[in-house]
């Protein structure tokens, strides 16, 4: 017997649509919490951060991609809407199913395709491997003055700038000297460097592979859409549903019945269309294949949307009611109305024989 995963029901508001996904959160949630485990365990001053008095995990939240070149301070500083926290607030929701909309999954899909442009790019200035920073090479014995410096990345506590901090703490006690870092955290090559900011961003162990994760569970999430979708402006979308949905089929089939359809005319003639409208707008749809699901996100003005689209309502014009009416169901249409006509004329004769019999 076959496993089935649980798929919790998560409300999901992609702007002007409303509903819920479906989906397994479990793996991503397991990944997620071990990195931000991890990155919550390791110290600032561990690594090297000895002005910072938060985690790594902190200092990720606060900050984004950005590259810095010269000096020893660190990524240059990104606007709100760069940091990291958007990001890691969107994966979250997701990996604990709390609700979550149309901007955070588009923030999952732009930093993830950013980190991965980065990660093929050790040469990019923006690669966190990539921070600059200018390394005390040679120094004045005597007044301490830098007398020759070169670059080196990804991190600035390299043995020269540790030997020079020494030198100036051995006349000034305040100077606080740092301890030694891994090697690996810095190099004096492009592309080369493993700083934790980077391993824990777009290194193996990195940001990068919860994003991919996050990814895959969006992908795999059905989505049941409860505001109707609005086709009116949307060219044959009335047709399309005809012919290839069949819940919108049968519907049709159903109040154009030969027995069911002069419940659907007016007084005056007509095709009740605004009757039929509201009782269209609660028909549950579910597309069966990927080109219909494609079509529906098309409607929703939404390619491009992880996911798939596994029950959504319509709400198609008055007018592409009647289209579809003319177009399919003229005979029946017809034959009512002169069913109705001679009701009408057995009415009339009937009144006037009462009356004469008076």
């Amino acid at each position: 017997m076959t496993k089935t995963t649980k798929k919790n029901r998560t409300p999901v508001d992609l702007g002007r649509f409303k509903g819920f996904a479906r989906y397994d959160g479990k793996s991503l949630k397991k990944l997620y919490d071990d990195w931000k485990s991890k990155t919550s365990a390791i110290s600032g001053t561990s690594i090297g951060f000895y002005r910072y008095t938060g985690t790594l995990y902190d200092y990720i939240l606060g900050h984004g991609i950005s590259g810095r070149v010269l000096g020893n301070s660190g990524p240059a500083g990104v606007s709100e809407e760069r940091k990291f926290k958007n990001v890691i607030g969107a994966i979250e929701a997701l990996a604990n199913n709390s609700e979550f909309d149309s901007s955070m999954i588009n923030e999952i899909v732009k930093v993830y395709n950013t980190l991965t442009r980065l990660n093929k790019d050790d040469e990019s200035d923006e690669n966190p491997r990539n921070i600059a920073f200018q390394d005390p090479i040679d120094f004045d014995d005597e007044t301490f003055e830098i007398l020759d410096s070169g670059t080196v990345y990804g991190h600035y506590i390299t043995p020269n700038y540790i030997e020079h901090r020494k030198a100036k703490a051995s006349r000034n006690k305040k100077i606080k000297v740092p301890s030694k870092i891994d090697s690996s955290f810095y190099s004096y090559d492009k592309g080369k460097a493993e700083p934790p900011y980077w391993q824990y961003t777009l290194g193996p162990k990195g940001l990068i592979t919860v994003l991919e994760e996050a990814l895959s569970t969006m992908k795999e999430m059905g989505l049941d859409i409860t505001t109707p979708i609005s086709v009116e402006k949307k060219r044959g979308a009335g047709e399309y549903s005809y012919r290839n949905f069949a819940e919108f089929n049968g519907f049709f089939k159903r109040i154009f019945s030969k027995n069911n359809i002069k419940n659907f005319i007016t007084p005056q003639g007509n095709i009740s269309t605004d009757k039929i409208q509201r009782m269209l707008r609660k028909i549950k749809i579910s597309p069966e294949n990927n080109a219909e699901n494609e079509e529906v996100k098309s409607w929703m003005d939404a390619k491009g949307l992880p996911g798939t689209i596994e029950s959504f309502y319509i709400d198609i014009s008055r007018r592409q009611i009647n289209n579809i009416a003319q177009k399919y169901y003229k005979k029946n249409l017809e034959a009512a109305l002169k069913a109705r006509e001679k009701k009408d004329e057995s009415k009339v004769s009937k009144s006037w024989r009462e009356m004469i019999a008076w």
